[in-house]
């Protein structure tokens, strides 16, 4: 389980920096791309704002 909340933690950590960042690798992608049209910018930014936090507090949950 120490593996899982590591991973969880980076994997949080990076869609956060990310996030904070507008780094290109999460607005031009094609999937990216759909999920804005769909959501809009505002709606996928708040998007990765819940999978970032939901995976970093659920890394840090898991560890012992």
């Amino acid at each position: 389980m120490q593996i899982l909340a590591i991973v969880l933690i980076v994997y949080g950590a990076f869609i956060l920096f990310g996030l904070l960042a507008q780094l290109p690798l999460f607005y031009r992608n094609p999937k990216s791309k759909a999920l804005i049209k769909l959501m809009g910018k505002t709606g996928y930014n708040i998007l990765l704002l819940v999978f970032g936090l939901a995976a970093l507090i659920g890394g840090i949950l898991l560890l012992p």
